[in-house]
Order: structure tokens, then sequence, then C-alpha cells
């Protein structure tokens, strides 16, 4: 799979969609445009509007989106645009497909989390017990790798945390999938995941 990285500078009125074996990630700093009075939810929400609007010839306005039983929007009135999308710190980042289910995840390392008691919950058993053997900077650096390919999997399964890869029936469709790591800035990581074709 190509997978093509943007940028607010590549946002113009009819951008071409993802072709069959392509990914659109996008990654746009908070800080952009006429955020400063919003939250980051809701700018990330109004720049989604805004790239579909761009691949569809749809106006905003015009845009329907639904929810799936545990909370992954898809587009009602489109029905070959599949997309997730993440916030974190200082960034946003985007992924669409015209093929395929998918999944995306940033995370700002940085910050604190109970790393033991998440990964007890959501990681396998070998990588929270992995994850419980490291101290400082490789204990943060590999749980937020484990958290961000975990994330990204479970929002493009469509689940979100409400599953675990303790499940057998979430590992045997962890097979199925493709997860790749994309690079972004310093004190960030960031992860896709896509349904293999």
């Amino acid at each position: 799979m190509n997978i093509k990285s943007l940028n607010l500078h590549d946002l113009k009125p009819y951008l071409p969609m993802p072709e069959k074996e392509e990914l659109h990630v996008w990654t746009i700093p908070a800080k952009s445009l006429d955020n400063l009075h919003k939250s980051q939810r809701e700018y990330s929400h109004i720049l989604l509007r805004k790239i579909i609007s761009a691949y569809t010839n749809i106006s905003e306005e015009d845009l329907e989106f639904t929810v799936g039983e545990h909370g992954k929007p898809a587009l009602l009135n489109v029905s070959n645009l599949n997309f997730n999308l993440s916030h974190s710190g200082a960034y946003i980042v985007f992924i669409f497909s015209c093929t395929c289910s998918v999944g995306i995840d940033i995370e700002q390392t940085g910050r604190k989390a109970d790393m033991d008691k998440i990964a007890a919950r959501i990681f396998l058993p070998s990588e929270a017990a992995l994850l419980k053997n490291l101290y400082g900077e490789a204990k943060k650096q590999l749980f937020f790798q484990l958290w961000t390919r975990t994330e990204s999997f479970l929002k493009g399964l469509g689940t979100g945390l409400s599953s675990s890869f303790k499940s057998e029936k979430i590992q045997q469709e962890y097979s199925l999938w493709t997860i790749q790591y994309i690079s972004v800035p310093k004190g960030y990581s960031c992860c896709i995941a896509y349904r293999s074709l």
C-alpha cells in the first residue's frame, strides 16, 4: 500500500481521492488556521469536514455522518471513503482510504500514564510482562509504540478501547491488518492500521 503524506498546504478544492492501493495520511499542527477559540476536538472535526468536502465535492454542510456502535464515525452520503482521525498535544492526524477500513492514533509521549495498568488491560500478556520489566525512557518509548499500535488497530476495527488483545477473536482479526508507524515530530508516536486487501 502506498502512503501519501499530506499537510494543510495540500488542502485545496477538488482533491483527488486516494487510489486503490493508496492511503492518504494528513498531519496538521493543531495551531493552524483559526482554531484559537476552538477545542482541539472541535477543530479536528472542522478540518475533517473540509478535507472530505475537498475529496467528494460535497459542501461541508451537506456531509452526513453517523457513528458505529462504539463511536467510530462514518459517512452516510459517501460510501467509498473510509477515514479515521486522532489528536494529541500539538498535532491532528487523519487517514483516508477508498478500499479498506483504516485507523490512526497519535500520542504525545511526554504525558504521564499509568503504563502498567493500561498494558495489563489492553496489550497482549507477553507485551505487558515485557513492559513491566522496563524502566525510564525505554519503558515510555515502548509503551507509546504499543499504545498507538493497539489504538490505531482497534479504532480501524471500529471497537475502540472497548476491546483488547486479550480477546482471541481480536487477535485473529489482527492478523488480517497491516500496522505501520508514521514519521511524526519528536515527542510523538503515531501509527496507522489498515485491513489488508
